[in-house]
């Protein structure tokens, strides 16, 4: 028998009672509530290729009454279970693995919680991780996600939801929006890429500058070893920005606590909540004669639907001041501070322009 359950006028669909559930108790263990000392937000089944600074990321929430909280993958050593603002304040965690140390196959995460008076808790996660390269084309149908692999946060908590107006879509759980609300689309794999979607906005969230799109490219986040939570970040992103006022795209290095650096172009444009909006990026790498990379591009064109789409591009590129190393980056979805549902995502491969 097919059971649902209904959140903020949505449809939460099968394969996402868990991640109700663990939101839930995140819920609970921010109100301060008896309940279980650790919350773990997903629990993907299979997780797609990572390649250089692009980690596994487990994240969840620890009850206040924890005073410590400890994580080890396999039989490895044991290490202290990462916070930290911005990206994941108490009550929050992340758990970030970093591809070197997966095995193909079988893998396991596990948890524990110390709290005075209370026994130890122990949460453990168990994941297939498969190495194999990306293969595009790619259509990303979130129903059909949550029922197999499982939603593959890099941050924060998300939900696979379906109202009246077609395929199924993903958001960030009314609740839970924040800093860097970031969603998996595809593993790590080099070269061109164009990416298609449709998002719905629905409202900003107090805190801070606001945003929502798509990382075309995104090599996780570089740092040195044994910094938790990790401090840096290195895309390339077509996006919304409320500090802007405007839509357009960026490309972003930034190695742990060291200044970041920044290539951007921006057209106005203020979003309209309940509109459904259109977007077509592609981010490819450039090389010359000899066959030695040279820079990065992006362009993307951001359209209401059922409006013409636009003939003009919105471009830039990486050595127009945050030149990014070649070599294989995923794709993800972004909302900081916004609440906006994804539409099914397509990826296609692309040499150039």
């Amino acid at each position: 028998m097919l059971h649902v359950m209904r959140a903020n006028g949505r449809i939460l669909l099968p394969g996402l009672l868990i991640a109700a559930l663990a939101g839930a108790s995140y819920a609970r263990l921010g109100a301060g509530e008896a309940g279980p000392l650790i919350a773990v937000h997903h629990e993907p089944r299979t997780v797609a290729r990572r390649a250089g600074d692009l980690t596994v990321n487990i994240g969840g929430a620890l009850a206040p009454a924890v005073e410590r909280a400890r994580w080890r993958l396999g039989n490895g050593p044991w290490e202290t279970v990462a916070q930290g603002a911005p990206r994941v304040p108490a009550p929050g965690f992340v758990i970030e693995v970093a591809p070197a140390r997966l095995l193909p196959g079988p893998n396991r995460v596990t948890i524990e919680a110390f709290a005075r008076g209370r026994p130890p808790e122990s949460r453990t996660v168990e994941f297939d991780y498969d190495p194999t390269p990306v293969r595009l084309p790619l259509r990303v149908d979130w129903e059909r996600v949550a029922a197999t692999t499982g939603l593959d946060s890099q941050e924060g908590r998300w939900e696979v939801v379906r109202g009246d107006d077609g395929p199924a879509r993903v958001r960030p759980a009314p609740g839970a929006e924040g800093y860097d609300r970031l969603l998996l689309v595809a593993g790590a794999f080099p070269g061109g890429r164009r990416v298609e979607t449709d998002i719905i906005f629905r409202r900003e969230v107090p805190g801070g500058p606001s945003g929502f799109g798509v990382l075309t490219m995104w090599g996780g986040r570089p740092d040195a070893d044994g910094a938790a939570p990790r401090r840096g970040f290195r895309f390339a992103l077509a996006w919304v920005y409320s500090r802007y006022k405007a839509v357009g795209g960026e490309f972003s290095d930034k190695d742990g606590g060291r200044p970041g650096a920044w290539a951007a172009a921006y057209r106005s444009f203020r979003p309209v909540p309940g509109v459904r909006y259109r977007l077509v990026a592609e981010a490819w790498p450039e090389s010359d004669g000899a066959g030695r990379h040279v820079r990065h591009r992006q362009r993307l064109k951001w359209w209401a639907d059922g409006e013409p789409e636009p003939s003009a591009w919105i471009e830039v590129a990486d050595d127009e001041g945050a030149p990014i190393p070649p070599g294989e980056y995923g794709v993800a979805l972004i909302a900081q501070r916004a609440q906006a549902e994804f539409g099914p995502v397509v990826i296609r491969p692309l040499s150039g322009p």
